[in-house]
């Protein structure tokens, strides 16, 4: 009987890989067994890949999967299986994971043209936009351009009577700071959204 992630919590893995932050999961000897090993997992998502880092006991591996891959939760989960196994560092792979759900899938782009070449002009000269994103309020965005050094300072907020707000500068050319504010508004959006629960 190999250890492996259980169907549940593949749901979780699938959620949080939209996501950074650090979970803790188990995997369970399977399929009868109520052995489980605990481990604990960090997320970096990043474009065009996320780092995914798995702590096992005294073990610590590494992967990068590809942001876009539709079955990027498949992929980690069948490493974690390996490492739990024994198989990493031996080079076995893992059994082809079969799940019953089907797959989901992938999401469309959160802004579209219109609203990111607001967004880039914004990073240029400063204003404000409000972004509708499919919630009940719009993401609200003002940005100011700071002077003498290149960068821009960001005030981002969804919501109205318990807004969440993020509210940051970054030094840098204009690739970085539009880098920067895209990854805050992806972030308001997911605290905003109910699958944020299914990660929880």
């Amino acid at each position: 009987m190999n250890f492996a992630l259980p169907e549940d919590n593949l749901l979780r893995l699938q959620a949080q890989l939209n996501m950074s932050g650090t979970f803790n999961h188990t995997v369970s000897r399977m399929p009868y067994s109520r052995d489980q090993v605990m481990f604990r997992i960090k997320i970096e998502r990043g474009q065009p890949t996320t780092a995914v880092r798995i702590e096992m006991g005294d073990q610590v591996h590494t992967l990068d999967v590809q942001t876009v891959h539709p079955e990027k939760h498949l992929q980690v989960a069948d490493f974690i299986d390996a490492i739990a196994n024994g198989r990493v560092d031996g080079g076995e792979l893992a059994p082809p994971r079969v799940t019953r759900q089907p797959l989901l899938p992938e999401p469309d782009a959160l802004l579209n043209d219109t609203q990111l070449g607001r967004l880039k002009h914004m990073v240029r000269h400063g204003g404000f936009t409000s972004l509708e994103t499919g919630h009940e309020h719009p993401i609200n965005v003002a940005v100011h351009r700071t002077r003498p050094a290149d960068g821009v300072t960001v005030i981002a907020s969804i919501g109205t009577a318990r807004p969440r707000t993020k509210c940051f500068t970054v030094r840098g050319d204009q690739r970085e700071c539009l880098k920067r504010l895209l990854i805050s508004i992806e972030h308001l959006h997911i605290i905003a959204t109910p699958q944020r629960a299914a990660a929880a």
